[in-house]
């Protein structure tokens, strides 16, 4: 889906980059092209796990918060169906994903993303450019997740035939042009090109390319 504006307020995700049924909710995020706050809730991890609670009057994950509507939920079918009813095409999904390709998923990658790591949480969330099917973007997300990081996730799905492939290989006659008022176009106004990851630091005023480089300097600077 194109979107070209976001909601007025941005929604919230209590996730845990890792768990099959999250894995879910973020694939609609991106699907639907919505821009998401995340609030890890990692194993082992304060995190936002004592929030959470409070919202939800549990620790389950994942749980979804929309300051637009006042609605709170819970289960990944449910918040699925939401986000595709009020954001989406006015309806629920004919199908669902299916939980045993979630569970396999999330099973390659080794419960990476799960475990806490011990860190200090930022004045202001981080800032992610990504989109749930990146491999490059999943290292990013397990780390931020791991340290119980709140970060904006600004999805970056693809849209159109010049989206496909990796940046330098791109088909499509002439330089790149991302669909207007995208989060697509917001990333190349800001930085001269799209590519994913990118994680801008409000706190530092950093922003940086490539998953190492973004995963050495989660690590150096809020890491313990």
């Amino acid at each position: 889906m194109v979107r070209t504006r976001q909601p007025e307020k941005i929604l919230e995700l209590y996730d845990m980059e890792g768990c099959p049924w999250c894995r879910p909710v973020r694939e609609a995020l991106t699907e639907l092209d919505l821009d998401v706050l995340i609030k890890p809730c990692p194993k082992g991890q304060p995190g936002h796990w004592e929030a959470l609670e409070q919202a939800s009057g549990q620790r389950r994950v994942p749980f979804l918060v929309d300051p637009n509507s006042g609605e709170q939920l819970g289960e990944s079918e449910a918040i699925i169906a939401y986000l595709h009813t009020r954001y989406g095409k006015g309806q629920p999904p004919r199908r669902t994903p299916a939980p045993w390709t979630s569970k396999l998923a999330s099973g390659l990658r080794l419960a990476r993303g799960t475990r806490g790591r011990a860190s200090t949480r930022p004045a202001a969330p981080l800032e992610l450019y990504s989109f749930e099917a990146s491999p490059f973007a999943r290292l990013v997300r397990e780390r931020l997740s791991e340290l119980g990081l709140p970060y904006i996730l600004r999805n970056g799905g693809k849209q159109q035939l010049s989206d496909q492939g990796l940046p330098w290989l791109r088909p499509g006659k002439g330089p790149y042009r991302p669909l207007p008022d995208t989060n697509r176009a917001q990333l190349q106004e800001k930085t001269g090109r799209v590519q994913f990851p990118y994680l801008y630091d409000p706190n530092t005023e950093e922003g940086l390319y490539e998953s190492r480089a973004i995963i050495r300097y989660l690590q150096n600077q809020y890491g313990q």
